[in-house]
């Protein structure tokens, strides 16, 4: 009987002392982090049968296992990760806001003070001191969109390092969780029970690799536990960590993107899919912010210098010259075209924009398979269009796609298009000298002295000086015009030799006015004979009450320029239109250039380009506004997943004193059936003395 005493009193003694252990252990981490409250699970032992009934035999300690719940664990994780990314994503958005925004650092300032300048000039053309005031407000816009390029430039070279910095730590994490996971095999086998401090310490781990990027994990049947990302792969399988990479992208070298190694060699760019956590939020700034942010600000400035170049070409200047670019070639040098480091061909490729009107903000990506070219748009992945040759005029995006040089193209070659992306860097100001700010128009029109009648001609409209009547080495129009009216209702166009431009004509029946073809004979229309050949004509009919307009001519023939007459002229009346030499006073190409301040040129003809950095402002602080949001609300949902947590697993320190004084007292109690059942023992030998 002292013996089953005593070995009843001892196992209670042994589950007592394991009890205060573990409350002792509880109490000293109380305030560890990620530690998870243990607790000591005790059973009855294993009766022994007798013929009056089954005698208890004390009780052992079946387990000592954390309270745990792996559900809240995972909400504690995709909070973590959540919260994380967009914390990231708001400081980096952050920071582009309070650029684009500043009233002092922002491009709206500057864009107000150029046109300001420009309707200076156009105020007074031949002011000197009003130019010069235009040539440095044209300079300090174009140091504006440097600065602000180069500010984006510097955010990007922060994400790309810490992007770098954040793959490593992955790698370190996955790692040392691999590691783990076989000594939580190893405790397990030797110890046959769960090591509840090595699995929060894995646990710590997750937590942390979540808050770098989302990942899924699974527990193996043996304890190990697999993560996953991104696409499914597995960044741990078991005992066996792969590695990620952040290496210079494959098209640009000042890009990075994230390479994932798996544990059989392979490699694969995984960066498109990577999501959640610092590594996701800054992934996300980058696409949905920093890219479509510089591009739309390159859209501006490659929109600016076409435009402007556009309408100075069609001015003349002091000189009386022709107009030349105010701007740098934005639309012809900005677009790039980057190959794939591991294209096969040697083919190297151009683009050019073709209509700014059609620009869209965002990269492209060409792949030529099977003799064909696909072109995607990358912020849709939307299929724009396939071209069997090049060159190939993609008419819906504003651009051409043209061969540089090579002759050789490779099944799978690649090819990333990026047409405004460094607009705002190569925006600068190309004229230094005054009089070559082309603020006159170089067209003058006249009507001749001695006329009769009370017609009219308007000044010219200039919408190209490319034609070839411009002799741009020359500076003059090339041959002047005169218009000779032959009669009330019809008149001829002369050039300088006197002789009347022939004109291709439909015919029309009965009209005496228009001439014979050059075999003064008539023709057969519809069975009826006429004396209006489908042939030559040189004299054109006029309308008395609306008037008309010349150019261009009835055959779709045009010398760049519009003119229009009204009025009541007289046969023999005549009009000149000649180069507007020495037109010092003349604002007229000044004016049409202030004009572009207001003319939605941008965005399919809905923004100008005040309203479209206006657009990008309100997008990006629209954008930052959300984020810190949702970022304040993902934080509050993370607060709640850790209390949740805490409540189940975390240490109570008035819980754990009640329990530390309950096992103290079943530990006294248990050490009193022990000294009784040695006085009993001591008795029974005592007996036999």
């Amino acid at each position: 009987m002292g013996g089953d005493i005593l070995g009843i009193s001892a196992s209670g003694l042994l589950a007592s002392q394991r009890n205060l252990s573990t409350t002792s252990h509880n109490i000293a981490n109380a305030n560890t982090e990620g530690y998870s409250r243990q607790r000591v699970e005790v059973v009855a032992r294993t009766p022994q049968a007798r013929a009056n009934g089954a005698i208890g035999t004390g009780v052992v300690v079946a387990n000592v296992g954390r309270v745990y719940d792996d559900f809240v664990s995972g909400e504690v994780r995709e909070n973590t990760s959540s919260s994380t990314s967009l914390s990231v994503n708001h400081d980096y958005t952050s920071q582009v806001d309070n650029l684009l925004s500043d009233p002092n650092a922002g491009l709206a300032p500057s864009l107000k003070s150029f046109f300001a300048a420009v309707h200076g000039v156009a105020d007074d053309p031949s002011s000197a001191s009003a130019r010069q005031v235009l040539l440095g407000e044209a300079n300090s816009l174009s140091e504006r969109f440097n600065y602000l390029d180069d500010r984006f430039n510097t955010i990007r070279k922060g994400v790309n390092r810490d992007v770098h910095n954040i793959v490593g730590e992955i790698s370190e994490i996955a790692d040392a969780i691999a590691k783990l996971n076989d000594t939580i095999v190893k405790a397990r086998e030797i110890g046959g029970g769960s090591p509840s401090d090595l699995l929060d310490q894995r646990d710590r781990l997750v937590e942390k690799l979540a808050a770098r990027v989302s990942v899924r994990v699974s527990e193996q049947e043996d304890g190990r536990l697999n993560v996953f990302m991104g696409n499914g792969q597995a960044l741990v399988v078991g005992s066996v960590a792969s590695k990620l990479e952040a290496q210079s992208s494959r098209y640009d070298p000042s890009e990075i993107e994230i390479i994932f190694k798996s544990g059989n060699g392979s490699e694969s760019v995984i960066t498109r899919f990577l999501t959640g956590g610092k590594l996701g939020g800054l992934l996300d700034f980058r696409r949905g912010i920093l890219d479509a942010s510089q591009n739309e600000l390159g859209r501006i400035a490659v929109g600016i210098a076409k435009t402007f170049n556009e309408q100075h070409r069609r001015g003349m200047d002091l000189n009386n010259d022709l107009g030349e670019n105010f701007f740098f070639e934005n639309d012809v040098r900005t677009p790039k075209i980057l190959p794939h480091i591991r294209n096969e061909g040697d083919t190297l490729l151009s683009a050019e924009i073709t209509d700014i009107n059609k620009l869209d903000i965002s990269d492209y990506q060409l792949t030529y398979r099977e003799g064909k070219y696909k072109l995607i748009r990358l912020n849709d992945d939307k299929l724009i269009g396939v071209y069997t040759s090049l060159p190939a005029e993609v008419e819906s995006e504003g651009l051409r796609i043209d061969k540089i040089s090579g002759s050789r193209l490779e099944n799978g070659d690649t090819f990333i298009i990026r047409p405004t992306r460094l607009g705002a860097q190569n925006f600068s100001t190309i004229i230094e000298d005054v009089s070559k700010v082309a603020a006159a128009s170089p067209l003058r029109t006249e009507a001749n002295i001695g006329n009769l009648g009370n017609g009219k001609i308007s000044a010219a409209v200039v919408h190209d000086t490319e034609n070839h009547v411009f002799d741009r080495q020359r500076s003059k129009l090339s041959p002047p015009f005169v218009i000779r009216f032959v009669d009330e209702t019809h008149f001829e166009v002369l050039d300088n030799t006197g002789n009347a431009i022939p004109i291709k004509l439909a015919a029309k029946p009965e009209d005496p006015h228009i001439r014979h073809d050059t075999e003064g004979k008539p023709v057969t229309v519809a069975g009826k004979e006429t004396a209006n050949p489908p042939g030559v004509s040189t004299v054109l009919e006029y309308d008395p009450k609306n008037g008309s307009d010349v150019f261009p001519l009835p055959d779709g023939t045009d010398f760049g320029f519009r003119v229009h007459l009204s009025g009541e002229p007289k046969a023999g009346d005549t009009f000149r239109i000649g180069f507007n030499t020495d037109g010092i006073g003349d604002n007229r190409n000044a004016v049409e250039l202030a004009k572009l301040q207001t003319t939605p040129t941008l965005s399919n003809s809905t923004a100008d380009y005040a309203q479209a950095y206006s657009q990008l402002v309100s997008r990006v602080g629209s954008k930052t506004h959300q984020l810190e949001i949702n970022s304040s609300a993902q934080d509050k949902l993370l607060t709640q997943a850790k209390e949740r947590r805490e409540s189940i697993s975390g240490v109570n320190l008035d819980e754990e004193a009640a329990n530390m004084l309950r096992y103290q007292s079943l530990y006294q109690a248990n050490a009193q059936v022990i000294a009784t059942a040695n006085k009993l023992l001591e008795t029974l030998l005592g007996s036999f003395r």
